[in-house]
């Protein structure tokens, strides 16, 4: 049979048991993290792929996306993002709207991280046209 989508109260009664396993030490395994990471590879995982290519241009992988999600959820437990989660007429929207922020952010701080642009910067800077246009027609003559 397949999986239909979550009702926003059903995330809601997900997000109350997130918050309480914090509260109580409840094991991680009395929530449904796979149903969760199921419900998010259908209704925010196309969200956030779409911002993020637009956004930074880099392709994320669905199941990733789902993980990440899960985990926005659980560290955000105690902060206002989580209650006006709770509150938001549309939660999986601002669900995968905190998703994609989060992911913009990683992507940053590992494009810095990365050194690419920077590289890629010597190397343009380093091969002008004219030079290249000069080390062809050397190559050309030996």
């Amino acid at each position: 049979m397949p999986e239909t989508d979550r009702s926003d109260e059903e995330l809601r009664t997900f997000l109350t048991a997130v918050r309480a396993m914090g509260m109580f030490g409840v094991g991680d395994e009395e929530l449904d993290n796979d149903g969760f990471r199921r419900q998010a590879l259908r209704r925010i995982v196309p969200l956030v792929r779409g911002r993020v290519l637009a956004e930074v241009g880099a392709v994320v992988d669905p199941h990733g996306v789902a993980a990440v999600a899960l985990e926005v959820v659980k560290d955000s437990m105690w902060d206002p993002e989580h209650t006006w989660l709770m509150v938001t007429e549309d939660p999986w929207g601002y669900l995968a709207a905190l998703v994609s922020d989060e992911i913009r952010r990683a992507y940053k701080k590992a494009v810095r991280r990365g050194g690419d642009r920077r590289t890629l910067e010597g190397i343009e800077e380093a091969s002008s046209r004219p030079a290249i246009g000069a080390g062809e027609d050397a190559a050309g003559e030996a």
